[in-house]
């Protein structure tokens, strides 16, 4: 098979992706679906697929220039082969212009009859004829379209932020970061691993911070790293393996592990742990826990037990400490996932602070007294946030606040624990707040 062809089948993938994606699938489901033949194609593919989901409101604001009729009204393949042709005219300087139309014009002839291959045909090529399209003036729309951000997440932004800052996060959302993965010392130490990338040619950096920590910024599958399938690494950014260092889970306690699914941190928690003691990993979703189970096994793990339970409706004996990792917004972790972006609306968040409440409220009963409960998100809300451990410290007098976590770099003081800004630290944006119930519950002096 020739480069060109090669090429049209990763550019023909890429479409299908994207039609799957805009029917409700996630992006790295839908890759799962088109990857795995070859590696040539895999990173065109992956390519165009993230980088139009990225920019996916600049896309179609740019073609709107050129179209006689709202986008909407071609079918979804036709649509799809436009984004993902105008992105790879656009954004990516290495790929000949002349061989992208000539694709987008035949997967047109697929998808479509001899009209839509003119349309195409037509749009592309005026788009590098001549510059129509401009961005609007207004900042708010001006951020929304240039970074292709929901304009009323960019308003959120702008109001608690600034324009300024907004702008930086906008920035940070829509670049490339190398994947990140946890060396998992149950199977392999993290130095001795290294070796092993270094042996096969591949490009690492470690972080400075977490030794366990290695960044792939050429990565290809993450199927096909060294012993992968034996559970020596769990792809899981810097800011999510915070959460278990932060716990502090020690060997032989009884840690409680809530909204525990897929179970990346459980993980993390019982390499910590050593395999030794107990985790109880509780998640409302069976289907969740069946993944989680496949990865923990996968990892060597063996110190866990799962539940199926409502997290606020939990009745189980005491724990010597609890996480919640708080089902949120998400909206720390859209570098990573552009396409989330998409399905969040303002309406979806209102909920959340009161779901988060009554988790961490059932959570400070399963908690012994002395024990130690990390409340954490990947979000950047305060409303997710501090305001919900605000509102626990009021409900909660029995229970402190832990000022001193490790000091690892990137982490900001908020009025109740700590979050991780992804636009100024290179990671994504997690919140973290520890808390330590009492021995003796605090009982206010009372004065004649």
């Amino acid at each position: 098979m020739t480069k060109n062809n090669e090429y049209y089948w990763a550019r023909e993938k890429a479409a299908l992706a994207l039609v799957a994606v805009e029917g409700g699938m996630w992006a790295k489901d839908a890759l799962e679906k088109f990857t795995g033949e070859d590696k040539t194609t895999d990173a065109l593919l992956t390519e165009i697929v993230y980088g139009t989901l990225q920019n996916l409101l600049f896309l179609d604001h740019v073609l709107s220039f050129y179209l006689k009729h709202p986008l909407e009204k071609l079918t979804p393949h036709v649509r799809n082969i436009l984004r993902s042709a105008l992105y790879q005219l656009h954004f990516l300087d290495r790929v000949p212009k002349s061989q992208v139309i000539y694709d987008a014009v035949r997967l047109a002839g697929r998808f479509g009859h001899k009209g839509v291959q003119g349309l195409v045909n037509g749009v592309l090529r005026s788009f590098l004829r001549e510059k129509k399209w401009q961005l609007p003036t207004p900042v708010l729309d001006r951020l929304s379209v240039q970074y292709s951000h929901p304009k009323w997440l960019v308003e959120r932004w702008v109001e608690e932020l600034g324009a300024e800052e907004t702008e930086r996060l906008l920035k940070w959302n829509n670049s490339r970061h190398p994947l990140c993965v946890r060396v998992n010392s149950l199977v392999i130490d993290a130095d001795e691993y290294v070796q092993l990338l270094d042996e096969q040619g591949i490009k690492y950096f470690r972080d400075h911070d977490i030794p366990a920590a290695v960044y792939l910024p050429k990565s290809g599958r993450v199927g096909d790293l060294p012993l992968f399938a034996e559970g020596a690494v769990q792809p899981q950014s810097k800011a999510s393996m915070l959460v278990a260092l932060i716990l502090g889970a020690q060997p032989h306690e009884v840690v409680l592990d809530l909204c525990a699914a897929p179970g990346t941190k459980t993980g993390h928690i019982a390499e910590l742990m050593k395999n030794t003691g107990k985790i109880t990993a509780v998640d409302i979703s069976e289907e969740r826990l069946v993944l989680a189970r496949e990865n923990l096994a996968r990892l060597k793990v063996k110190n866990v037990q799962f539940v199926q339970s409502d997290a606020t409706q939990l009745e189980l004996p005491q724990f010597d400490r609890v996480l919640v990792d708080a089902p949120c917004s998400g909206l720390g972790t859209l570098a990573h996932r552009p396409d989330a972006r998409y399905q969040k609306t303002e309406e979806s968040l209102r909920s959340l602070p009161e779901l988060q409440l009554q988790i961490i409220n059932r959570a400070a009963k399963l908690l012994k007294p002395g024990g130690v409960l990390v409340y954490s998100t990947c979000t950047t809300e305060k409303a997710e946030n501090w305001q919900v451990v605000e509102n626990f410290l009021q409900l909660n007098p029995d229970f402190v606040e832990e000022e001193e976590i490790p000091q690892i770099t990137g982490l900001v003081k908020t009025q109740h624990g700590f979050q991780s800004y992804s636009h100024r630290t290179d990671t994504d944006g997690f919140y973290y707040c520890r808390l330590r119930k009492l021995k003796q519950p605090y009982k206010q002096q009372q004065y004649c």
